[in-house]
């Protein structure tokens, strides 16, 4: 028993190990290319879907997000019994994650790539800009870029809102975290379905595209985001160890 345990966890170690590596290959091929986001890129109209994919990690819509794809879980449970406990599993890595990214950005306040961009351009400071509340934030930004023409009008009210601060990135942590449990899940389960691989590879496209956004939004330093799945995959690391060990999940043998 002691040993099939130990096989477990390795195996889970693993394959999470596995589908980080995947996402760490975004900001390091950011790194290699030498590619820097600046407020003089030209966004072109096929970029707007990728405007909508990163909104669906944006308050209130990463909550329909999070109703979406805990319903996508369902066929791949044995019985509604422990898909209702995933959920719960799930509501908890959302609580955590984002409750450790709070905290983070507090307590380092690195200001955002385009806000830095916005207050050289106004001749201010990010000091002076953090220094304000939030509303006065977000009216500085939407008087900034009621002068860029350049800009398309589908960016410029992400930007009022995302006044926040840069490090490390909320949606990359949203993104990483369902990408494990996605993972972890399946993997706890021994679940090889077409269905699930269908879900895994959704999942993963979806988190890499999530990474895209915020690089290309200029939301985020590609430091953001290489720090943010290691949370997410170090949180989860312990989630799905303790899970293994309670033997709360049988495998499904599909």
């Amino acid at each position: 028993m002691a040993v099939r345990l130990s096989l477990m966890v390795i195996n889970m170690l693993k394959r999470l190990s596995l589908y980080t590596l995947l996402l760490c290959l975004v900001p390091l091929f950011v790194w290699l290319s030498a590619w820097q986001w600046n407020g003089n890129i030209v966004f072109e109209s096929y970029e707007h879907p990728l405007y909508w994919l990163t909104e669906s990690g944006s308050v209130p819509y990463a909550i329909i997000t999070c109703g979406v794809f805990a319903l996508l879980f369902l066929p791949l449970f044995s019985n509604r019994k422990q898909w209702i406990l995933a959920v719960a599993v799930m509501a908890f890595s959302m609580v955590i994650t984002q409750g450790v990214k709070s905290g983070l950005k507090n307590a380092f306040s690195e200001p955002r790539p385009f806000v830095t961009y916005v207050t050289e351009q106004t001749g201010s400071s990010t000091g002076a800009f953090y220094a304000q509340d939030r509303q006065a934030r977000a009216q500085i930004v939407e008087q900034f870029y009621q002068t860029q023409r350049n800009v398309p009008e589908w960016i410029k009210g992400h930007y009022a809102k995302e006044v926040g601060y840069s490090f490390p990135s909320g949606h990359t942590i949203f993104a990483a975290s369902w990408l494990m449990l996605t993972v972890g899940f399946m993997q706890l389960m021994g679940n090889k379905s077409s269905r699930a691989k269908l879900l895994v590879g959704f999942m993963s496209l979806w988190a890499i595209l999530m990474l895209v956004s915020r690089l290309r939004f200029g939301m985020h330093y590609p430091i953001d985001l290489l720090i943010s799945i290691m949370i997410a995959w170090l949180i989860h690391l312990g989630i799905f160890q303790f899970l293994a060990k309670k033997n709360y999940f049988k495998p499904t043998g599909r």
